[in-house]
């Protein structure tokens, strides 16, 4: 069957609905007198066009199918909706270039390769795919992430690396390597029980705390980190040159603005400061 196909009302059913039980189909809610569904059109056919058959792309014309339309809600256009086992389950509005396309799409289908990654829930499948050239940065990152949680810094920082700009899990990546970083702070003072010692009978000295600090955002206590990050900040905001705090924001980064831990905190450093 060809991966495009122009469909009207009677053969919607068919061609769409009851096809998206075998194979994902796009449908593309367009018009002629539509200058951004114009636009749109060639590049999304050629993005369909190069997954092989694994998605079908149908276009469906608004003026010729009203009660389409009217029935999925369409009130802009172009509108593009994926149907997988007979239902809605992804929708974008408006034209979209082919990086966006080619990202949307490998969701809604994705290749062997990252249908494996999916999958991957060992230390050793994760390996398997990390010089893969489609997912290879992807399972990268995870892997890291598991070895940053076992205390394995260096290795993990060399899998960071691999994850380039422009890749989208580059910023989280970089986030990741600043955790790394906290590990390294933490061992050049002797590590978490050294800096303990320290504070059980120096509690005021900033070095020990901000090595405690350190070490329990590298081991992933980050509510603890915060917390004695800001107590540094309280105490001497100048302390190598506002590292505590840079420290906190880099935490803010990896947690990301939504996280309970992110909001609570930046509210208490806005008090601090």
């Amino acid at each position: 069957m060809s991966p495009v196909q122009d469909v009207g009302e009677a053969e919607f059913e068919a061609a769409v609905v009851a096809r998206s039980r075998q194979v994902p189909v796009v449908v593309d809610f367009w018009a002629e007198w539509c200058a951004p569904c114009r636009a749109l059109g060639p590049t999304l056919e050629r993005e369909v066009a190069a997954l092989n058959g694994r998605v079908e792309l149908k276009k469906v014309d608004i003026d010729d199918a009203q009660s389409l339309a009217g029935r999925f809600k369409v009130q802009s256009i172009p509108a593009v909706m994926a149907f997988r086992d007979g239902k809605v389950v992804a929708s974008f509005v408006g034209a979209r270039d082919a990086t966006f396309l080619r990202r949307w799409l490998a969701e809604l289908a994705p290749s062997h390769a990252q249908a494996v990654l999916g999958r991957a829930t060992t230390e050793g499948e994760l390996r398997a795919l990390i010089d893969d050239p489609e997912v290879g940065p992807a399972a990268s990152y995870q892997l890291a992430e598991r070895l940053l949680g076992l205390g394995q810094v260096e290795e993990a920082l060399g899998l960071l690396d691999r994850v380039k700009p422009g890749n989208p899990l580059f910023e989280k990546a970089e986030a990741a390597k600043r955790q790394a970083a906290f590990a390294f702070d933490a061992q050049a003072f002797g590590g978490e029980a050294r800096a303990r010692e320290v504070l059980s009978s120096k509690p005021d000295d900033l070095e020990a705390r901000f090595a405690l600090a350190s070490a329990l955002a590298a081991r992933g206590d980050f509510a603890g980190a915060l917390d004695t990050f800001l107590g540094i900040v309280a105490a001497n905001r100048k302390f190598r040159e506002d590292a505590a705090r840079k420290a906190m924001v880099a935490i803010f980064d990896r947690l990301g603005p939504p996280h309970e831990l992110t909001q609570q905190f930046r509210r208490r450093l806005q008090i601090v400061l």
